[in-house]
């Protein structure tokens, strides 16, 4: 069972907009290790533009979605941080005004706005790490809403945006052991066309074990599997991070 409910998405997201707010002007041109041809600029400006987005969704029928072609590109050079943070401020002014229940538009239908405050704490605490990454160690995502990362992941992005015919499932298992948190095990189950998964205790053809964060990050391809405990077939895992187009 999810614990997304139990979360103060609302919080964790102004904490993950702080964080990434604190990025300074000599460090923008500094190169994301892992996501090539990315700056830290780029990082920023795109997490501005999806605040912008989600900022215009959260105002939007649910069934007439804003245009991508209206949300205006990130500027250049250091006005990119006074944009990220009129960006920001717009955002959660809107996320305090929206009736979380309301139906908005998403990329997968009509969904509760709670469901955009859920995926911008997500979407900004990866980026934060992204932007941290690129000089120095960044500290890790925030445990509760690392795991809670795991199953949105699950539920919204592996349905929706895996490549399965790379992923090549056969009836694979794949078992995910947080090493740091309680209830942090996933047992899924690799379809032709499909991941199911539950929370348990097994057996698998591969299994990942590391701290909640690290098991995020991996299923993300921000970080190897080699940055984790891996038993069994390691091209399990191979496969899903040339896999998931996310």
């Amino acid at each position: 069972m999810s614990t997304s409910n139990s979360l103060d998405h609302l919080h964790l997201l102004r904490v993950e907009l702080a964080r990434l707010a604190e990025v300074k002007v000599e460090q923008l041109k500094d190169p994301i290790p892992h996501i090539e041809g990315w700056t830290v600029h780029s990082t920023v400006g795109h997490t501005g533009w999806i605040a912008r987005y989600a900022t215009q969704a959260l105002t939007s029928d649910p069934d007439s979605p804003p245009s991508r072609s209206a949300i205006p590109d990130p500027p250049p050079g250091e006005e990119v941080l006074a944009w990220f943070d009129e960006a920001q401020r717009g955002l959660i002014k809107a996320v305090e005004s929206a009736d979380p229940d309301q139906l908005r538009p998403t990329f997968i239908g009509p969904q509760p706005a709670s469901w955009w405050t859920r995926r911008l704490a997500h979407e900004t605490s990866m980026h934060r790490w992204d932007a941290y990454s690129a000089f120095g160690s960044p500290a890790p995502i925030d445990a509760p809403l690392a795991r809670d990362g795991i199953e949105e992941l699950l539920t919204v992005f592996v349905q929706n945006r895996m490549d399965f015919s790379i992923l090549a499932g056969a009836g694979e298992v794949l078992h995910l052991h947080a090493t740091d948190i309680d209830d942090g095990e996933w047992m899924l189950n690799l379809a032709a066309d499909a991941v199911s998964w539950e929370h348990g205790h097994g057996k698998g053809d591969a299994a990942a074990r590391g701290p909640v964060s690290d098991l995020l990050l991996m299923l993300w391809s921000r970080i190897p599997p080699s940055r984790l405990e891996v038993f069994g077939d390691i091209g399990i895992l191979n496969r899903w991070q040339e896999a998931a187009n996310f």
